[in-house]
C-alpha cells in the first residue's frame, strides 16, 4: 500500500472549509485509484510539518523514485485567468477579482520541505563512495488542481504555468508523467532512489508529521494564503444535485438482501442543503440519481455523498423498499434515509 496518509477532516467546518475538503477528497480519490498498488510512488494527503519555526500544510505530497511533487488543491468553481506575470484572477457572477497564486503557495511549501529534508538527509539516505547522498538536487515540482467544473482560460496563460494547473480528474495522469518510473530513465541519466530509500523517506515523513492543533506556538509561522474572497463560499453553497454524475444502470438496483434493516448500522442521515431541515423530505429519482426534495423550501439535495469511513467519493446510492443506502467500494454500507 503506497497511500501513506489520508486527510484529517475537522468537525463543524465552515462552508468554505467544506468546499475545500470536498476538492481534496476528489483529488485523493484519483491518486488512490491510480497509485495504491504502485511501489514506486508514495502519496501523503494533508501532510503538515514544521521546520525552523515555520509550519507548512501540503494538500497532497507525492514522493517518487526521482523526487517530489507538491500539489495544492483549490475548490474554484468559476472562471480562472493567469496573466503573463503569473497573477491570478477569477470570476463569480460576471465579476472578476484577484486571488493569491496557489502555485506560489505550493512553491513556498516545497522550499520549506526541501530545506527540511536536506537538513535531515542522513536520517534516511546513506553515503555513496564515502559522500552523503542528497535530496536538494533531485526532481522537484509543484502542481495545482482545480475543480472539474472550473473554466480555465489557458489562452494568455504562461505556457510553463499552464502545465502546472490541472483539473482534478487529470491529476493522476500528470503525476504519472512527472514521477512515473522506467528502467530506461537510468540510461538517460535520471537519478532514482532505490525502493529501500523511497520507503525510508516515507517512514521519515510519517515520523515527523505534525497533527492539527487548535493553537500554535507564538513564534511559529504558517505558510498559507490569505483568506479567499466570499465568492468561493457562495459557489460551493450553490452546488446542486445536477452536478452529480448520472448513475449507470448497474448502480440503480436494490440493496443486497444480506443487509437487513435490523442490522446494527448507524444511519448517516440527510438534511436539506439550503435550509438544513431534516423533516419533510421526499425521496425522488431523476436524471442524476436519487435525491430528496425539501418540503420547507423546495430545494433538491442529492443523496450521493462521500463515504463516512474512507472519504471516497466513488459511492453508490441503493434502494430497498422505503430505505436508501450509501455503498462504497471499501465495502461499507450505511443507511442514508427512510421514507416515512
Amino acid at each position: 500500500m503506497t497511500i501513506l496518509k489520508t486527510k484529517d477532516f475537522l468537525e463543524n467546518t465552515s462552508a468554505r472549509q467544506a468546499s475545500g475538503d470536498r476538492q481534496e477528497k476528489d483529488v485523493a480519490f484519483y491518486l488512490r485509484r491510480a497509485f495504491k498498488d504502485d511501489p514506486n510512488i508514495l502519496v501523503l494527503n494533508d501532510y503538515r510539518f514544521t521546520h525552523n519555526g515555520e509550519a507548512a500544510q501540503i494538500d497532497h505530497l507525492i514522493v517518487h523514485r526521482a523526487g517530489f511533487i507538491v500539489i495544492e488543491s483549490k475548490s474554484i468553481y468559476g472562471e480562472v485567468k493567469v496573466n503573463a506575470q503569473g497573477e491570478w484572477s477569477r470570476s463569480y457572477k460576471g465579476q472578476w477579482s484577484g486571488m493569491p497564486s496557489p502555485i506560489r503557495q505550493a512553491e513556498l511549501q516545497m522550499e520549506l520541505l526541501r530545506d527540511f529534508l536536506s537538513d535531515n538527509v542522513e536520517a534516511f539516505l546513506g553515503k555513496l563512495l564515502g559522500l552523503q547522498t542528497q535530496v536538494r538536487h533531485r526532481e522537484w515540482a509543484v502542481l495545482c488542481t482545480v475543480s472539474s467544473s472550473c473554466i480555465l482560460h489557458r489562452k494568455g496563460m504562461p505556457a510553463a504555468l499552464s502545465k502546472q494547473v490541472v483539473k482534478s480528474e487529470f491529476i493522476a495522469d500528470e503525476v504519472q508523467k512527472l514521477g512515473g518510473y522506467s528502467p530506461f530513465g537510468l540510461l538517460k541519466g535520471r537519478a532514482y532512489f532505490s525502493l529501500e530509500e523511497l520507503n525510508r523517506i516515507g517512514e521519515f515523513l510519517l515520523q515527523h508529521y505534525q497533527p492539527r492543533t487548535e493553537a500554535k506556538p507564538s513564534n511559529e509561522k504558517t505558510i498559507k494564503e490569505p483568506a479567499p474572497v466570499q465568492d468561493e463560499v457562495s459557489a460551493s453553497a450553490q452546488l446542486s444535485a445536477s452536478h452529480e454524475p448520472a448513475l449507470s444502470v448497474s448502480e440503480v438496483q436494490e440493496v443486497p438482501a444480506a443487509y437487513s434493516t435490523e442490522a446494527p448500522i448507524d444511519m448517516i442521515g440527510l438534511a436539506c442543503k439550503k435550509c438544513g431541515s431534516e423533516q419533510g423530505l421526499t425521496a425522488l429519482y431523476g436524471q442524476y440519481g436519487y435525491y430528496v426534495k425539501c418540503g420547507q423550501c423546495g430545494t433538491n439535495t442529492s443523496m450521493k455523498t462521500a463515504c463516512p469511513e474512507c472519504s471516497s467519493t466513488k459511492t453508490r446510492v441503493r434502494k430497498r423498499g422505503d430505505e436508501y443506502w450509501l455503498q462504497c467500494e471499501c465495502t461499507v454500507l450505511r443507511k442514508l434515509y427512510r421514507q416515512e
